[in-house]
């Protein structure tokens, strides 16, 4: 049987996990349960400890660009207060509307805009969490520009919580751009991999530019033929001027240019999450590559059975594969072919029958080591770190 604490206050977070280390009780911590299926397999634990009733607004100072709150609160109720002074926090995580602040900064969540403001170890510039010998860790502050040392909340984001548990963190924000634009260019591969490579050398880049294949693009609802999408964002004679560049691009090359659907880049956002609603059986491959291999990334995906949503300025993103043994497929021959691979999320019995995330040598012992000085009984989140801590 496993206990469930929910702590609404950092000192009562900070005390369940000394009586959870007291009693070398293993933990399964959480936030709102979205991301539940990420990650490396869900060992039984002995307690679930979940931070969503830590949700308070810390402090928010609009003319510094620069937000604190505390990791249950939802990251649309956050996006819903910077709102109101006109500004936002571009992180674009999938789960949007449930994810919390701290199992978005766990799991490393990021979206298309992260071309243009990078992720979560960007936007972060503090944090606190609390360790298992009964520490509350300060790292950073509340100044965009700080100076530090070893900068420990960067260790907590993508930890899957298995060294400490996020309490609070402070962001620098953004202000929102005056007008958005964005496109959409269908057609064959081939001229699609073109436009893609002259708007990556042009003038005109755009804050976010995605790839979709045929078969990711029909899952979004957006036709059945491959798609490059770019968002423009700045003053409306800035976004006139991606305008005009993209149609003589596009006309340049024979690649329509499409009106964007309403709630685009939504779509995009929870791409992963709607195709696992579609496909309980099926699983998200997360894979980088080099720009020069896309092609290739592409062509292996459709060998597959695998459809491809990618971030087309750096070639990486998602595989979406219909079943276990598509997904099982596609890692080996991404990792055979040079490609990084790792099971984002999919059905706990592909986890234990694969390598999630082939780390290994050096890297993989320098984590080993930090965990056991965070953790050395490994009570936090047994195997989250996609099986590997």
């Amino acid at each position: 049987m496993t206990d469930s604490l929910a702590p609404s206050t950092i000192e009562e977070l900070r005390a369940a996990l000394v009586h959870c280390a007291e009693e070398q009780a293993s933990i399964e911590t959480l936030g709102a349960f979205s991301k539940a299926s990420f990650g490396g397999p869900i060992r039984q634990a002995t307690c679930r400890l979940q931070t969503s009733r830590l949700n308070r607004l810390l402090a928010y100072e609009p003319a510094d660009l620069t937000v604190s709150v505390e990791a249950g609160m939802r990251y649309a109720d956050l996006s819903r207060t910077l709102a109101e002074n006109n500004q936002f926090l571009p992180l674009d995580p999938p789960f949007a509307e449930d994810a919390t602040v701290g199992g978005i900064l766990a799991t490393n969540s990021s979206g298309s805009r992260r071309r243009r403001f990078g992720t979560a170890r960007d936007m972060t510039i503090g944090m606190r969490f609390a360790t298992l010998d009964g520490k509350v860790v300060s790292s950073g502050g509340m100044v965009v520009k700080n100076v530090t040392g070893l900068d420990m909340a960067k260790l907590m984001i993508g930890s899957f919580g298995t060294l400490a548990v996020i309490a609070s963190a402070n962001f620098k924000v953004f202000p929102m751009p005056e007008s958005f634009a964005s496109f959409v260019f269908r057609a064959a591969s081939a001229p699609l991999l073109e436009v893609r490579k002259q708007i990556l050398a042009g003038v005109l880049q755009p804050i976010a530019i995605d790839w979709l294949d045929a078969g990711a693009a029909q899952a979004l609802g957006l036709g059945a033929s491959p798609a490059l999408l770019a968002e423009a964002a700045g003053s409306p004679a800035v976004t006139r001027r991606f305008e005009e560049g993209f149609a003589e691009l596009a006309a340049a090359h024979s690649v329509s240019l499409d009106d964007a659907p309403e709630g685009l880049w939504e779509r995009v956002r929870e791409c992963g999450p709607k195709w696992l609603k579609a496909h309980p059986d099926g699983a998200l491959v997360r894979c980088s590559t080099v720009q020069a291999r896309l092609a290739e990334l592409l062509d292996l995906a459709g060998r597959n059975g695998c459809a491809a949503a990618l971030r087309a300025g750096n070639a990486a993103g998602l595989l979406l594969a219909p079943d276990a043994d598509s997904a099982g497929r596609a890692i080996a021959e991404l990792r055979q072919g040079g490609f990084r691979a790792t099971l984002e999320a999919g059905p706990d019995s592909l986890k234990h029958s694969i390598e999630q995330w082939n780390a290994g040598g050096s890297e993989l012992q320098l984590m080993q080591r930090i965990k056991a000085d965070f953790d050395p009984l490994s009570l936090l989140n047994r195997s989250r770190l996609y099986d590997v801590i």
